[in-house]
């Protein structure tokens, strides 16, 4: 984190007042009182500023990216890169600086969508079309005919690099599983689930050939609540959207978007899981609609094609985070939920044979 009278003082040395004005269109000024501190890791720092102009006042989202470490370059690369192809999904850019070993990014604030409402599964029939539109627009040929956009920075789901990572991940929720069963905080918990994990996971790292095979396109990656921002959020019109915290994009199949959407937040919301399945059959319904308006069918059942997904990204990351979670003493609130859908879905799929 950056002290805040150094910080304004950068700008002055720089002339950031200057140059966002020049991209705004207008003459504004940094209010140096209204500088915020939101949010400050190893990875990056994010600012809100306050810009006067003439008639009144407005937010502006700071975001300093300490250095190309920590999974920064993807993020970076999508504003600076992808930004032409990608801007109807992601908040305006105002200015892009590099200062020393730092990258700084100013960009429009736009408000999550989490706080703005009391969020029901009706919804998401005003978030998926967007998701769909994303995909839609990124599907394999339109993926490749920018792929010098792309080259060098994007991950691809089926490199050699990622399936290298999902290996080194799933030996790492082995060695979480094996000290599990022997934890008495979880061993009740793991123990019914053990030992069909344990023969699932030397079958992996990947279970589903269909989801490549189904296609692919740019993924967020992580769209939960906080990840989704709006600036109107009615329930009777279309939500204009915008995805930010784009640390987790790839090239990778379409329907890890919807789980992470969808599925996570069933996990969550007890009080939404006695319609779960109506939820998520309704939920699909909405995407496979949405994708044949850009021409896009699945030759394989689209329910089966979510369930592979959910299956696939909970065996190569979502257990681990649960049970990393509980040995670094925070909640794995999804573990339970984790386990039980591995079993009965895993056993409807046919993984376990």
């Amino acid at each position: 984190m950056h002290d805040l009278k150094t910080l304004y003082h950068q700008f002055e040395q720089l002339k950031i007042a200057e140059k966002l004005s020049y991209s705004i269109g207008e003459k504004v000024i940094i209010v140096p009182s209204e500088i915020t501190c939101l949010k400050s890791t190893k990875r990056s720092s994010i600012y809100k500023l306050l810009l006067r102009r003439s008639n009144n006042y407005y937010p502006v989202i700071f975001k300093i990216y300490n250095s190309t470490a920590y999974k920064n370059e993807v993020e970076i690369n999508i504003y600076k890169k992808a930004y032409t192809i990608l801007k109807e999904f992601l908040p305006r850019i105002y200015l892009i600086e590099t200062v020393k070993n730092e990258t700084w990014i100013f960009m429009e604030f736009v408000n999550q969508i989490r706080g703005q409402l009391n969020f029901s599964p009706a919804h998401f029939q005003y978030i998926i079309p967007s998701i769909a539109k994303l995909h839609g627009q990124t599907f394999e040929n339109r993926f490749k005919k920018n792929k010098s956009v792309w080259k060098g920075w994007l991950p691809v789901y089926t490199s050699t690099s990622m399936k290298k990572n999902r290996v080194k991940y799933m030996n790492q929720t082995v060695d979480l599983l094996n000290a599990a069963i022997k934890d008495k905080r979880i061993s009740d918990i793991i123990k019914p689930y053990y030992p069909s994990l344990i023969k699932l996971y030397n079958k992996g790292p990947d279970f589903f050939p269909e989801l490549v095979e189904n296609g692919s396109s740019i993924t967020h990656g992580d769209l939960h609540m906080q990840n989704i921002c709006s600036k109107n959020v009615t329930q009777n019109t279309p939500w204009n959207i915008q995805f930010i915290d784009w640390e987790s994009a790839k090239y990778s199949s379409v329907w890890f978007d919807m789980v992470v959407l969808v599925e996570l937040l069933l996990g969550f919301r007890k009080d939404w899981q006695q319609n779960a399945e109506e939820i998520r059959t309704q939920c699909v319904k909405i995407y496979v609609n949405e994708m044949k308006k850009y021409g896009i069918t699945f030759t394989t059942d689209p329910m089966t094609l979510y369930k592979m997904a959910y299956l696939q990204r909970t065996l190569e990351r979502g257990l681990h985070t649960q049970l990393r979670r509980i040995f670094d003493n925070r909640e794995g609130e999804l573990l339970s939920y984790h386990l039980e859908k591995i079993s009965t879905w895993g056993r409807e799929l046919g993984i376990y044979e």
